[in-house]
């Protein structure tokens, strides 16, 4: 004994007398406190390394603990089996933190299903077309060289090379193989605007690259109508926007989910993020890597044969 606490002695793990037991020693032992007799504790014995005080009993302030009835011990059963359920996770039945392999593996087989469902629903859909642009590079100013619209039948609808009216570059050209010579007679894209509407027109439009062939064709757009008509809508939190006649234009058609998302959920190369909070739901602790279009020939036309082939082999996953 080195101390006292609340007017009792304290003693250190292992220097208590033999009649002063904790609670948990009590009930190993058979017994349990008498009512009333929680709060008069005879000792506290001194607990490391959390630095707490555990109160300490008699054996003449316990009686002993009765046996269980069959009802009660069922009760208890039932009770343990309700909190399991309601505390366990639904793929491993264990109790754990965070996620579990089996709620991965789960994660993925719904993504993959949910794509190859997306892609048989959009072979099935006539109305459905596949777009894909060429493009003079990757930076935001890029000009489209090429452009092509399928039906998911294969039909072609559109497929022209496009005057950018800037010189493409030779990285550019090293990707596509389409010079400067090679779209010197090509029409403009504001020259291909109505062809181009017409085979838009009435359906929903599939691109593998979803947000960059839209945002080249919000380009070519705000050049098109920039040249015909004043812009006087006010910039927008210090940016210009592009030209309200091309933004209409945009929302004047329907377009699907980004072909390549659905496809990086079908193949499901899964990339952690280790920033994210352990806590956080699995979906958001990291994302499906992008993959190349399978069979990309870097050509308009060709591209868009390869969505459609790549689409037919995820609508006929079964998985």
């Amino acid at each position: 004994m080195t101390a006292t606490y609340q007017n009792l002695p304290v003693y250190s793990t292992g220097s208590a007398p033999a009649h002063l037991m904790t609670r948990a020693q009590l009930r190993d032992a058979g017994r349990r406190l008498r009512p009333k007799q929680k709060n008069r504790p005879q000792a506290w014995l001194y607990c490391m390394p959390r630095h707490h005080h555990a109160p300490l009993y008699t054996l003449d302030q316990t009686t002993a603990q009765p046996e269980s009835t069959p009802a009660q011990l069922a009760a208890l059963a039932a009770g343990r089996k309700a909190w399991w359920k309601q505390h366990a996770c639904p793929h491993c039945n264990e109790i754990h933190k965070g996620w579990c392999e089996q709620e991965w593996m789960a994660m993925l087989h719904k993504d993959r299903e949910a794509a190859a469902g997306w892609a048989r629903r959009i072979l099935d859909d006539p109305t459905v077309v596949v777009l894909d642009t060429e493009t003079t590079g990757l930076h935001d100013g890029a000009r489209i060289v090429e452009i092509a619209v399928l039906g998911v039948d294969g039909s072609v609808l559109l497929d022209s090379l496009v005057n950018p009216g800037d010189p493409i570059p030779a990285d550019a050209t090293r990707i596509h193989g389409i010079t400067n010579d090679t779209v010197k007679d090509a029409p403009s894209f504001s020259s291909l605007l109505v062809p181009l509407t017409e085979a838009l027109h009435g359906r929903k439009v599939v691109i593998y690259n979803r947000d960059f062939d839209k945002r080249r064709l919000a380009i070519e757009l705000h050049h098109h109508y920039s040249a015909r008509h004043v812009n006087l809508e006010k910039p927008r939190h210090g940016r210009r926007r592009i030209h309200p006649a091309a933004r209409a234009w945009l929302a004047a058609h329907t377009w699907e989910d980004c072909a390549m998302e659905a496809y990086a959920e079908w193949y499901g190369d899964w990339k952690w993020d280790y920033d994210a909070r352990s806590d956080d739901p699995l979906h958001r602790q990291g994302s499906y890597r992008w993959q190349r279009l399978p069979g990309a020939g870097h050509r308009a036309a060709d591209d868009c044969r390869s969505v459609i082939d790549t689409l037919t082999k995820m609508a006929a996953d079964s998985a």
